[in-house]
């Protein structure tokens, strides 16, 4: 549902500009609700004025300099909503503040969801673990994201709601471009539901960085293949993180996959497939042939080692 106010292209809320002069409110606001309508209240008032802080694992770093230029924060770690995790028949439904360490010490959720509880215990170290929530890590919407690639593998929706409303939408839709998405200034972001994948589900989930620990990702990769009793492949979703402007699906692979038995597939083909839909740039953490070689050989290892399952 196309809706009028403006979507949080910057990600980080604004703390300055046409919203301010909504807010006759004072210039250090710490707004700690205990309750999601209360924070929807808040959010409407303030809109990008406030800003929204759960772990603070990624805020707090890129605002460590410039503390002077917020206003306000609206801290939503008071909320129990949004601390839950729900399994039912269809769907698992994470909230948005839930850790990456409940994550990736749940059981149910590492029988089901494999992939983001590896990446979920890959993210930083025990203490940003302990702090960081997916839903920031969402919300802050870096390519690089930990929890992104296997989000989009899982075929995962994200709830954007607001006083009175709410969208649900596809996670790939939220990004936008690089640390943009489509938050809009009157929104929080509440819940993940993901569907719950099938018994006949192989994944894999790899990330490559600088060192094994404590790094930034240079790419992510998280496959998700589901087969039927013959082993023919039936939904096949091959994502990357750090490989473009935004986490992505590449198409191409699933397409390519579909139909096929899983231990007929030429793997280096997939690679093929893979890294030829992908947009890499050089940067600190890797250069774009690096990062297409190592999508290449990824993909490759990933869909030899879901064969040898079989």
């Amino acid at each position: 549902m196309q809706r009028e106010s403006k979507p949080n292209v910057e990600n980080r809320q604004k703390t300055s500009g046409k919203d301010s002069k909504k807010v006759p409110i004072g210039s250090a606001d710490f707004l700690a609700p205990e309750s999601l309508e209360k924070a929807l209240d808040y959010r409407k008032r303030y809109g990008f004025q406030a800003t929204v802080i759960a772990g603070g694992t990624d805020i707090m770093v890129d605002y460590f300099e410039r503390l002077y230029e917020v206003n306000s924060w609206l801290d939503l770690n008071k909320i129990e909503e949004l601390k839950k995790i729900e399994i039912n028949d269809e769907n698992i439904i994470i909230g948005a503040t839930v850790t990456h360490k409940r994550i990736a010490e749940h059981q149910e959720l590492q029988n089901h969801l494999p992939m983001l509880a590896q990446a979920s215990s890959e993210v930083g170290a025990w203490q940003i673990q302990s702090r960081g929530t997916i839903g920031g890590n969402i919300v802050t919407s870096s390519p690089a994201g930990d929890t992104l690639a296997p989000l989009l593998a899982y075929n995962a929706k994200v709830v954007l709601q607001s006083k009175g409303d709410k969208r649900i939408i596809d996670i790939e839709d939220f990004f936008i471009g690089p640390k943009e998405n489509v938050e809009e200034s009157d929104e929080i972001l509440t819940k993940i539901i993901i569907p719950k994948p099938s018994k006949n589900t192989l994944s894999r989930w790899r990330k490559v960085g600088k060192r094994k620990a404590l790094i930034i990702s240079s790419l992510t990769m998280a496959i998700l293949i589901e087969v039927d009793d013959q082993g023919v492949i039936k939904t096949a979703r091959a994502c990357y993180g750090a490989v473009a402007p935004t986490p992505i699906e590449i198409r191409n692979v699933g397409d390519y996959l579909e139909r096929q038995k899983l231990k007929n597939v030429d793997p280096k083909k997939v690679g093929e497939i893979a890294v030829s839909g992908i947009s890499p740039i050089d940067d600190i953490r890797g250069t774009e042939q690096y990062r297409r070689q190592v999508t290449y050989d990824l993909t490759i290892n990933a869909i030899k080692e879901m064969a040898s399952e079989l």
